[in-house]
């Protein structure tokens, strides 16, 4: 079977599959049905446009049948208000709740937050979910440990660092905030594209754990650490052709937000 194949008694020859190609790979001339270059297969990057703009799923993918695809729900689309709510009433959720984030929920919002663009549609981001409650504990005690690393290395880090240090040393968990779920995105340490990817995947899970009733929180200090502190890096276990690109910590908040805080007026210049 070919790559790309068009069913002629079903096409309409609207061209629409042409006209939206990324890779300029399918040629049209109005009146007649579209039809691939004969070197689809090598510049194809299976991002599967085709597919999804053919108003009479006469467009055939080899790699994604349009009978493999679901099809776009009018009812289940969300209006600009719910949309605009969804996103500002997302908080970063600091305390959370003693209770295991289900394996399922997780798997769930990661199947979401998949389909996240991914430049040239290469998918390169993979996933690590990590809610073994010891090696949790144990991230937070090499946290600190990376924390007074940080100090001795450059005492102008010790200055924003301090704080965090004292309350950490005094029995505070501001490392990984005692969430009951880490969220891993990593990719391989040469990708060109994972440094954008993973961070926009992760939006995505973010706003999708919202509405399952999670919350999340980026974790900055971790993923700084998970890179370079060899004790972290060593518990975290990647191959070690894989960076972390971005982490999320998960779990159930304690507290329910009520209100939209203030934010600044966006800075907008029009040319």
């Amino acid at each position: 079977m070919a790559l790309l194949e068009i069913n002629k008694e079903t096409c309409t020859k609207c061209g629409n599959c042409a006209a939206i190609c990324p890779d300029g790979i399918i040629l049209f001339i109005e009146g007649k049905y579209p039809r691939p270059v004969s070197d689809a297969d090598q510049y194809c990057m299976r991002c599967g446009h085709c597919v999804s703009v053919c108003p009479t799923g006469s467009f055939t993918h080899a790699e994604m049948p349009p009978e493999q695809c679901p099809a776009i729900e009018d009812s289940l689309k969300i209006s600009v208000e719910q949309c605009d709510q969804l996103i500002k009433s997302r908080r970063s959720i600091r305390r959370f709740q003693d209770k295991p984030v289900p394996r399922e929920e997780i798997t769930r919002l990661i199947e979401i937050a998949r389909y996240a663009p991914t430049g040239h549609n290469h998918q390169e981001i993979c996933w690590l979910v990590i809610d073994d409650r010891d090696k949790l504990r144990r991230f937070e005690e090499i946290g600190l440990d990376w924390m007074r690393h940080l100090v001795k290395k450059s005492p102008a880090i010790g200055l924003m660092l301090e704080g965090v240090i004292k309350r950490m040393e005094a029995g505070g968990k501001d490392f990984i905030r005692e969430a009951p779920a880490l969220v891993v995105a990593h990719a391989e340490k040469n990708s060109l594209m994972a440094a954008f990817d993973a961070p926009i995947a992760l939006g995505y899970f973010d706003l999708a754990a919202n509405v399952a009733g999670l919350g999340c929180c980026w974790a900055g200090f971790f993923m700084m650490a998970a890179n370079t502190f060899p004790d972290l890096v060593e518990a975290v276990a990647l191959p070690e052709d894989q960076y972390v690109y971005g982490t999320l910590m998960v779990g159930y908040p304690e507290y329910y937000h009520r209100r939209i805080p203030v934010r600044n007026p966006a800075r907008i210049t029009w040319r």
